[in-house]
């Protein structure tokens, strides 16, 4: 297990891809910083304090600052992985007597099959550590951070029944995005070449309810906070802001959701 500290500042101080064409063992070495190994294709067995750990495609091991890690044999020709290094915070030095509560436990190897965003933040982190942009120590620290955002939630959410679905996290990106469209389930479904049916079988596996009912409350939802948050404006600017027909049919639903209509729900503000 490894202890890290979220939204800390951080300093990375190494990384990058590797592809060793004729295979290669792990360095053998205990560093000042944690080593946070990404497989992207083939595999490698790497060891830690005596226990070996053996990765396989979007497997991530966190080899922590200070321990003993090193290898046995060869990874595959034609390996790929991606890495990097980063040093501890203070709190995660501090002996386990003093854990602080800023600090969750992870695992040392984090299988990220089903959780594409953790892949995407460390290649991006690695093409920010190459770069000159601005505020490049600031970015760095912040796409680390969003890993272990991504980790911390892996590990809170093991008892999901489901796996984080890539399908519903698009359409999901698209309804909040275009606000103004309500989208039926064939036009969605068209958008992403499935049928109307698969569509509503992913909305149903992930959050027990169809894409329709799912759509419907998602726009309620950004009434809701409309109505607090632009108090001046009408209700006929919500409906037509948020793809209802008028006001009436937006106040409708808002209190069939709600159990309360959207002037009575203002008036409570």
């Amino acid at each position: 297990m490894v202890m890290l500290e979220k939204m800390a500042l951080r300093e990375i101080t190494s990384a990058n891809y590797i592809t060793p064409v004729n295979g290669m063992v792990h360095p053998d070495r205990i560093m000042d910083e944690h080593d946070f190994l990404y497989i992207l294709d083939g595999e490698w067995e790497v060891w830690e304090e005596g226990t070996p750990y053996s990765l396989v495609q979007d497997d991530l091991l966190i080899l922590a600052a200070g321990r003993h890690h090193y290898g046995k044999k060869l990874c595959n020709p034609g390996n790929r992985h991606m890495y990097f290094h980063v040093k501890p915070t203070e709190q995660e030095c501090l002996s386990p007597q003093s854990v602080s509560p800023s600090l969750f436990s992870c695992h040392t190897l984090v299988h990220c099959q089903n959780h594409p965003h953790i892949r995407q933040y460390f290649q991006d982190l690695i093409s920010v550590y190459w770069s000159s942009r601005t505020e490049r120590e600031n970015r760095l620290s912040l796409l680390f951070n969003m890993i272990l955002c991504e980790i911390s939630e892996l590990f809170s959410c093991k008892s999901r029944i489901t796996p984080t679905d890539s399908l519903v996290e698009e359409v999901e990106q698209q309804i909040r995005s275009h606000p103004q469209i309500f989208y039926t389930s064939e036009e969605m479904a068209a958008c992403h070449f499935i049928c109307a049916r698969t569509l509503n079988n992913h909305f149903l596996k992930s959050f027990q309810k169809t894409f329709y009912a799912f759509q419907m409350e998602t726009h309620l939802e950004m009434v809701r906070h409309f109505l607090i948050y632009q108090p001046k404006a009408t209700l006929r600017e919500a409906a037509l802001n948020f793809g209802f027909y008028d006001e009436f049919h937006l106040s409708k639903a808002f209190k069939k959701r709600y159990g309360i209509s959207p002037s009575r729900f203002r008036e409570h503000l």
